[in-house]
């Protein structure tokens, strides 16, 4: 049965016990039927609580169940990844040997490790070296290896 049916049949023993009451009736028969009438509404609230709960409940079971799945989907994805040295004690992720390393983007490594996809983005090159940002939080790498050609 149901929360809605056993609500349904509690209001109807409520209204059966109301009636008994309303009658004359011997005055025993009477406070049985308003011990029953009381018992009758702590119960309906305790069904109307426990119905909120297992609200409360099933919500917090299907957030779980999402994020179960979003980490699912992000250690598979992630498995695509490697750790690569791009510079002197420099590293990123970039998708693993497929012949595409070139065009492959360079992701943060903090970031990644954080489940962000953090594209660290070429910024700048001078005779120092290339210096490249990440797009998610902003850190910073320096290369020194990559510097800029002085041509005459």
């Amino acid at each position: 049965m149901d929360i809605a049916a056993t609500l349904s049949a509690i209001s109807s023993a409520k209204e059966f016990a109301a009636l008994i009451i309303n009658r004359k009736i011997d005055s025993a028969v009477t406070e049985k039927a308003i011990e029953l009438q009381n018992a009758i509404i702590g119960l309906q609230s305790a069904i109307l609580g426990l119905q909120g709960e297992n609200q409360v409940l099933t919500q917090k079971n299907l957030a779980l169940k999402e994020t179960l799945e979003r980490n699912a989907k992000w250690d598979e994805q992630a498995q695509n990844y490697e750790l690569t040295k791009i510079a002197e004690g420099v590293f990123a992720y970039r998708v693993k040997d497929q012949g595409q390393i070139a065009s492959s983007p360079l992701l943060c490594a903090p970031c990644f490790d954080s489940r962000h996809r953090g594209i660290l983005q070429r910024v700048g090159q001078d005779y120092g070296g290339t210096m490249y940002r990440c797009g998610t939080c902003n850190k910073e790498i320096y290369d020194h290896a990559t510097r800029s050609q002085v041509s005459f």
